[in-house]
């Protein structure tokens, strides 16, 4: 395989990964944390779509609990957001 092929070969897969990069940070993720506690809906772009709260954690004597869950709810979605973005790199072979 010459320098020229290889170069055409990693332009075509970065084109392919910027595609489906883009067609990620698109799509929606969710995120139950605890069962329907705190629901963290998040796009592919790190962006928070919409934040349910159940109504019976609202306690105006207890913020710091309420903000402990939801810091910590927000974090895992991002988590599960990065570990899919993850997926879409190229493997050691090239392939995706």
């Amino acid at each position: 395989m010459n320098i020229n092929n290889l170069m055409q070969q990693a332009q075509r897969m970065q084109k392919e990964y910027q595609k489906k990069l883009n067609e990620f940070e698109q799509k929606e993720f969710e995120y139950d944390y605890s069962n329907g506690t705190v629901i963290v809906k998040i796009s592919g772009a790190l962006k928070i779509v919409k934040l349910t709260i159940n109504k019976n954690l609202i306690d105006p004597e207890d913020a710091i609990t309420l903000e402990e869950m939801v810091s910590e709810a927000i974090n895992n979605a991002i988590e599960l957001v990065n570990d899919q973005k993850n997926s879409l790199l190229p493997t050691p072979n090239g392939m995706f």
